[in-house]
């Protein structure tokens, strides 16, 4: 099998007792970022200008929140407040439009601008890049190493939110190859899904007065796998 920085961490993914692999490159990977992201990334002088112009979204400051690594949270927030008083700031309140020419209310003119200060995060653009990697890379070992593709078909699958990921990067497959790909993609998720189906009804019953309370013939957390497949891996308690 050729390694290189996109192939390995597949092939370890698949060696994870998990429901989705591509969930738990995503948990590690986001992971990595935050930890880079208030340790040798505060260093780095082309990282701090994207992480200034681009800020984090609610969920991963809160993850920096949680990490307790103070110091260096303040000195990106402190950068980062620049930036957006000083984008604030640009906004022209007393520009009027011509006589044929509509100008934007100062209303229209601060949403833009506030909007787009709240729909970039460079945690989540990094994650995004690599993944769309992975995916790419996923379908390249798939057709070219025989044992990559026995040991995922034997797998539990993914969750729908990375089936739609790998339906995308599947699109940038050629030849004839790609039917016969996306035929196993969808046996396999039927199967899995099937099986999450039974799980989760299995779950329920488990609550009618009939059912016998101290033999759970189900995982006491089917409920919890359940949206984890459908929707992708998320924080447990």
């Amino acid at each position: 099998m050729v390694e290189s920085i996109y192939t390995i961490p597949l092939t370890d993914a698949l060696d994870q007792d998990c429901d989705c692999m591509f969930c738990y490159l995503e948990d590690k990977l986001e992971g990595e970022q935050i930890e880079y992201a208030l340790g040798a990334a505060m260093m780095e002088p082309d990282f701090r200008i994207l992480s200034n112009e681009k800020g984090y979204c609610r969920h991963h400051i809160g993850m920096m929140a949680r990490a307790k690594s103070a110091l260096p949270l303040a000195l990106i927030l402190d950068t980062r407040c620049d930036e957006v008083i000083n984008q604030l700031k640009a906004v022209d309140f007393s520009a009027k439009g011509g006589l044929f020419k509509k100008e934007k209310s100062p209303a229209e003119k601060l949403s833009e601008v506030v909007t787009k200060l709240d729909s970039t995060c460079l945690v989540c653009e990094r994650i995004e890049h690599t993944m769309e990697k992975f995916a790419n890379t996923f379908w390249y070992l798939y057709g070219k190493e025989p044992e990559f593709k026995k040991r995922f078909l034997e797998s539990r699958g993914v969750c729908i939110h990375h089936f739609a990921k790998l339906m995308n990067a599947l699109l940038n497959v050629s030849g004839s190859k790609r039917d016969e790909f996306v035929r196993e993609l969808y046996d396999l998720q039927m199967k899995v899904l099937e099986n999450e189906k039974c799980e989760v009804q299995g779950f329920t019953k488990q609550f009618d007065y009939r059912s016998d309370k101290g033999e759970w013939k189900v995982a006491r957390d089917a409920h919890l796998n359940c949206a984890a497949r459908l929707s992708g891996s998320f924080e447990r308690e």
